[in-house]
């Protein structure tokens, strides 16, 4: 069973690059519902995210010692660039995003922070050249489309909350573009362990050092850290793996899109869970979104199907995937 998993891996790597990201975004949308209860149990957005990663790091270092030791670590020049991925991309974008969402309504913090996957699709162009496609271009309208009808009617939100979500939603461009290169330098267990002791290092930083505005607040009960426990294992580890593994096989553009998947889950744990309302617009949208990260994989299915009957043909000629394709 794990060998024929290892071949499909190996034949289809954007195909289960998409896969990855999706389940990902899964994850990363169980977030608000994890803060919601975190904060019941007293715990502030600066207090949890700080367990959060000490944990995540700490689980890591542990298990990549028992695992390899200290081989196959990357030059420092890399394990740098990881650690310091880490340290803006997983303190920035995450700690911005549930200060917002203390202020502002969840509808409308998600209708900003998902104008991301079009400026990690320019910032991807702009910096690796890597011009959009007709299927990345009609696929971005239809995610950005179905998560603003996913949102719903969004409630109003003071200037501050909204200048917060929207520099939260350029700080995660800017890591989803970043990580798109720096996820080559080193194997996955590494990656995801330096660039979690940076983020872990970056909150305690700033509670030492930083002013008392930022000062974190822990759980003050056993079900909270519990509650901790399960976020770090499951929305930090397992997660951030999945993501490093997906955006390693489709780069940072198709990512930004397949992990709006985010959005539709966020949406419906809080119909199922958290007691608010689903409409059919919501549900419409939910449908565009999910159509459209099947469209991506089907494509990026089909392009690979394609390149292995092209390279049975002419071997050693690479003819790339539908979405490395610029528009005609």
């Amino acid at each position: 069973m794990k060998t024929k998993f290892r071949h499909a891996l190996i034949a289809r790597p954007r195909f289960f690059g998409v896969i990855f990201v999706m389940l990902a975004g899964a994850g990363y949308g169980t977030g608000p519902w994890f803060a919601q209860n975190l904060e019941r149990n007293g715990a502030n957005p600066m207090g949890f995210l700080t367990a959060r990663f000490v944990i995540s790091a700490a689980l890591l270092i542990a298990f990549r010692l028992a695992r390899m030791g200290i081989k196959n670590l990357p030059n420092t020049k890399d394990a740098l660039k990881i650690f310091f991925l880490g340290a803006f991309g997983f303190f920035v974008s995450p700690l911005l995003y549930f200060i917002a969402l203390q202020d502002l309504d969840s509808g409308l913090v998600v209708v900003i922070f998902y104008i991301y996957p079009a400026l990690a699709v320019l910032l991807s162009w702009m910096i690796y050249k890597h011009q959009p496609n007709l299927i990345i271009t009609i696929c971005l309208f239809t995610t950005l489309t179905g998560v603003w009808l996913t949102a719903g009617q969004v409630g109003d939100g003071n200037t501050a909350g909204i200048m917060i979500t929207f520099f939260s939603a350029i700080s995660h461009a800017i890591y989803v573009v970043a990580a798109g290169s720096i996820s080559k330098k080193s194997d996955p267990l590494t990656m995801l362990t330096i660039a979690l002791t940076g983020a872990a290092a970056a909150f305690v930083a700033v509670w030492l050092l930083g002013p008392s505005s930022l000062d974190p607040e822990f759980p003050i009960n056993q079900q909270g850290w519990l509650l901790v426990l399960a976020m770090a294992f499951l929305i930090t580890i397992v997660a951030t793996a999945l993501f490093f593994a997906g955006i390693k096989r489709i780069g940072p553009g198709v990512t930004s899109m397949v992990e709006t998947f985010e959005a539709v889950v966020t949406i419906s744990i809080g119909v199922l869970f958290m007691s608010e309302v689903v409409t059919a617009i919501q549900i419409l949208g939910t449908v565009t979104v999910l159509g459209s990260i099947v469209a991506i994989g089907l494509a990026e299915s089909r392009a690979e199907t394609h390149n292995d009957s092209q390279s049975d043909k002419h071997p050693g000629v690479h003819s790339g995937t539908v979405l490395d394709l610029p528009i005609s």
